[in-house]
């Protein structure tokens, strides 16, 4: 069977009754001395959607050869800009090996439309095209994951940087092993003498979350709340039905579980145990000493550039899932099985 030709320029001015000088200005914005209509513009446009054109922007730019830049797209509101952000070793990753790789690296910012919500398709154009190839990261809803999957669909490379699921299933990234890395904690746990486990957990459906509640399976309670919602006096009834260890999802948690312990004179590990999966998500001025894990980030930023550039350089097949092992790190708020009851909880 033979390929589907591309839809080109030609063929949208055609549909659209006029030049193609017209349908390049209309991609491009730079009207110079063409000067158009709101109307021609929107038939320009809609004769893009029905066609189903996608404008290689990096091939218009350098007559269809590589640009050796590769774009780097959040769904966040803003690119971070502190080391304290969540996301900012992720960056760092991308850098070092996109400079070690000889290619730039292109921060896509006018993709961000009302309510700073980000989107890769707006005005009909797909903004990814300048780069060769796109990095991607950030909290996704449903309509980011069928925008996503269009991009696929139409050939344009991308890795995601953490495991994110698509309509058609054929996206690459490269992610962390929560699974794997709560198990170890909650078998530590298990190891100190802890029975009675609780696990606390945002009620969302990101996979890095479904990941951690994998490794947990089996084990205990789970509570799906948000953080704001855990209160004393869920605390107290944990205390009270026998509970020694918690397992936290995030920090957030562990903040609300500190403060509880501080008002009714707990301390850990002499009263109970507590471990947390993952990094901070806010902004730490020192690491905090909890036992819990360290997710890989500027690496996992590294690997999603070797993948993306492998493919480019036509070494590395697509779809491609990498997973990277964390690192347990024991702190000072776990110990063994505490050998009487709480009667701070009563």
């Amino acid at each position: 069977m033979s390929e589907k030709r591309r839809v080109t320029q030609k063929d949208v001015a055609l549909r659209a009754g006029v030049s193609q000088a017209i349908v390049s200005t209309v991609l491009t914005g730079r009207e110079g001395r063409i000067r158009i209509n709101e109307q021609t513009r929107q038939r320009v446009l809609r004769a893009m959607r029905e066609l189903g054109y996608t404008p290689n922007i990096a091939a218009q730019n350098l007559a269809g050869g590589r640009s050796r830049i590769l774009g780097v797209f959040t769904y966040e509101s803003v690119f971070p800009t502190s080391r304290k952000d969540f996301y900012y070793p992720f960056l760092e990753g991308i850098e070092e090996e996109a400079s070690r790789s000889d290619f730039d690296l292109l921060l896509h910012t006018r993709t961000v439309g009302e309510g700073n919500r980000r989107s890769i398709y707006r005005g009909g154009s797909n903004r990814l095209l300048i780069a060769d190839g796109t990095l991607l990261l950030g909290f996704m809803d449903q309509a980011h994951r069928e925008e996503l999957a269009r991009v696929i669909a139409e050939g344009h490379p991308c890795v995601f940087i953490g495991r994110r699921e698509i309509p058609g299933g054929n996206l690459s990234y490269v992610t962390a092993d929560y699974t794997a890395a709560t198990r170890q904690l909650v078998e530590y746990l298990w190891a100190l003498g802890h029975r009675r486990f609780v696990y606390l957990a945002e009620p969302n459906q990101q996979e890095s979350a479904l990941d951690r509640r994998q490794g947990y399976h089996g084990v205990g309670e789970l509570m799906a709340l948000e953080p704001a919602e855990f209160t004393r006096a869920h605390f107290k009834r944990l205390l009270r039905a026998g509970i020694t260890a918690f397992v936290l999802e995030n920090d957030r948690f562990a903040r609300k579980l500190q403060g509880f312990m501080t008002e009714l004179g707990l301390d850990a590990p002499r009263d109970l145990s507590y471990v947390v999966l993952g990094d901070p998500l806010g902004e730490e001025d020192a690491a905090p000493q909890w036992t819990s894990f360290e997710i890989p980030r500027q690496e996992m930023g590294r690997e999603a550039v070797r993948l993306l550039v492998g493919h480019l350089l036509g070494r590395i097949g697509f779809p491609k899932q990498v997973s990277l092992p964390c690192t347990l790190r024991l702190g000072n708020s776990t110990g063994p099985l505490p050998q009487y009851k709480h009667s701070q909880a009563r």
